[in-house]
């Protein structure tokens, strides 16, 4: 990812090719959210409450 951003991949721009890797490293995160998505907003809820 950091050759990616940094451009040495080769000369020019590779929007199509970042892009594609951002996307491959985003895809991890949103599953992990969606699947334990109702833990962290019972915990933040959890965590607001006054007493």
């Amino acid at each position: 990812m950091a050759d990616l951003v940094s451009g040495s991949l080769a000369a020019g721009t590779q929007y199509p090719l970042k892009l594609g890797a951002a996307l491959l490293a985003t895809i991890p995160v949103a599953i992990i959210f969606v699947i334990f998505q109702r833990y962290f907003v019972r915990d933040a809820a959890a965590g607001a409450d006054k007493g």
